[in-house]
């Protein structure tokens, strides 16, 4: 049975009720795979979603199979065909939601200036993204505005704009209203007004690589 990955679809779906498609046991533990998957895993730059399985602590991890599957952090008794009720933290959830998404519009600030970002890492406390530069005509490090990108961000953010996803094929594509799709596999929030608090924190070039640190929040304004 194929399992439906609702966390591309729903960033905001916080719990749900499901069944199990199938169980096994690894060298990290006994795992289970749902055929409803809220649970976002570790990747793409993004930490994995903290869970719940019928009030249990749950582990996600992607598994070689494809499939995201939950490790319960103590014995998980059901039978067969049993409803379980699934449930992730809604404010980790939002919070690296909005870290992933302003990942992505620095991004799109940051391009005309002929730096392309080229990985990300958007866990709270030591968010980063790295750029590289687009070519001889990319603006010095030591020249970027960097207190004009950030004033640039902040107005975007003020002013808003819907953030879609949407698969083509196999590839699954984010965009901000009005920008370029960029290939993520990530959640993110539905317009970039629910983000708050950013700010670039640093910015610094190691060996031609280009990385700033940045910090934002979530707020359902």
């Amino acid at each position: 049975m194929n399992q439906t990955p609702l966390y591309m679809q729903n960033t905001y779906c916080f719990n749900l009720d499901t069944q199990a498609i199938a169980q096994g046991t690894d060298e990290h533990g006994e795992w289970i795979a749902l055929e409803q998957n809220i649970f976002h895993p570790q990747g793409g730059g993004q930490p994995a979603d903290t869970g719940w399985v019928n009030d249990i602590p749950v582990k996600v991890r992607k598994h070689p199979s494809g499939q995201v599957v939950v490790y319960p952090q103590e014995p998980l008794q059901f039978e067969q065909n049993a409803t379980l009720r699934t449930a992730i933290s809604a404010t980790e959830r939002l919070q690296n939601a909005a870290l992933h998404t302003a990942g992505h519009l620095m991004n799109i600030v940051l391009k005309p200036y002929g730096w392309l970002a080229t990985s990300g890492h958007h866990f709270p406390g030591e968010s980063r993204v790295e750029f590289s530069r687009m070519g001889d005509e990319a603006v010095p490090v030591e020249e970027l505005p960097i207190v004009e990108i950030q004033k640039d961000i902040h107005a975007r953010l003020r002013a808003g704009a819907a953030v879609t996803a949407w698969m083509e094929g196999e590839t699954r594509l984010t965009l901000i209203e009005n920008t370029e799709p960029i290939l993520c596999g990530g959640t993110h929030v539905e317009n970039i007004s629910e983000i708050t608090d950013f700010f670039l924190k640093s910015a610094k070039v190691k060996k031609g690589t280009l990385r700033i640190s940045y910090h934002a929040a979530y707020s359902n304004r």
